[in-house]
């Protein structure tokens, strides 16, 4: 009897131990946050999804217990992991709400800033839609299906009960490159609309030279909205397809990761 109860504490203790990875890979993802899922709800789905991690955990589980300090700085890698991996995946979501800011900051529409309900932050209608719309590609592509094998790999490669693995300095370099390819994206994404309206406004500057009486400052909103809405129905499929791919290439981020952290 005393065999089974210690039986299972061993294994809700490894259990206990697959979930910070998970918790906080999700909690960095926009499409998992608190407000799109409930902290309930979301621990929920990581410890259904800790169950398959259990049998390889288990398997490599250290027969000796784990002093407090062992386990805190086991828990705390798990955390540093799953936020790194959520970190790399998350990156063409924050680039493509600058995109939406930065085009309605041009066309003017910045006062009508609101809560993302995905990320939480403050932000511009345009960028709200582009975080929906590429919430729904990263769904329907297997983008989900990607980051999860992302994270079922780094299990095989930094198992639970091993400590901080050797970190490279190259790590630095990389993680301000998802940084600066963030910016990119987002500059890349918007300037065409955004210098195509400001060329807009500024013909209706010269517009105001030749017709002083026409009130530029009323049509120059209404004018850029039209002229950046268009060009977005344009290239809207070419922007979720170009982030489509950049989904697809989740595991060579992960891929990068693995050669940084041995």
């Amino acid at each position: 009897m005393n065999a089974l109860i210690n039986d299972l504490g061993q294994a809700l203790l490894v259990f206990t131990f697959c979930l910070p990875r998970l918790i906080a890979a999700f909690m960095i993802m926009p499409v998992f946050s608190k407000q799109v899922l409930p902290g309930l709800i979301r621990n929920g789905v990581a410890g259904s999804l800790a169950l398959f991690i259990f049998p390889l955990a288990i398997a490599n589980a250290p027969t000796e217990p784990l002093s407090l300090i062992s386990g805190f700085i086991i828990l705390t890698k798990e955390m540093v992991i799953g936020m790194l991996i959520g970190y790399a995946a998350a990156a063409p979501f924050w680039a493509i709400e600058s995109a939406g800011f930065f085009i309605d900051n041009q066309r003017g529409a910045t006062m009508a800033s609101s809560i993302d309900p995905l990320t939480g932050s403050q932000t511009s209608p345009l960028g709200i839609f582009l975080v929906q719309a590429l919430t729904v590609v990263f769904f329907v592509s297997g983008g989900f299906l990607l980051f999860l094998g992302a994270l079922y790999n780094s299990y095989q490669l930094w198992p639970v009960f091993s400590f901080f693995p050797v970190l490279n300095w190259d790590a630095i370099p990389y993680f301000l490159g998802i940084l600066d390819r963030l910016m990119g994206l987002a500059v890349l994404l918007a300037a065409p609309m955004i210098i195509t309206m400001f060329m807009a406004e500024y013909s209706l500057g010269l517009i105001s030279r030749f017709a002083p009486q026409l009130n530029v400052f009323f049509l120059a909103m209404p004018v850029k909205s039209a002229v950046g809405i268009f060009l977005l129905v344009l290239a809207i499929g070419l922007i979720l397809s170009y982030f489509s791919d950049e989904l697809r290439k989740l595991p060579l981020q992960f891929i990068a990761l693995d050669q940084l952290f041995r």
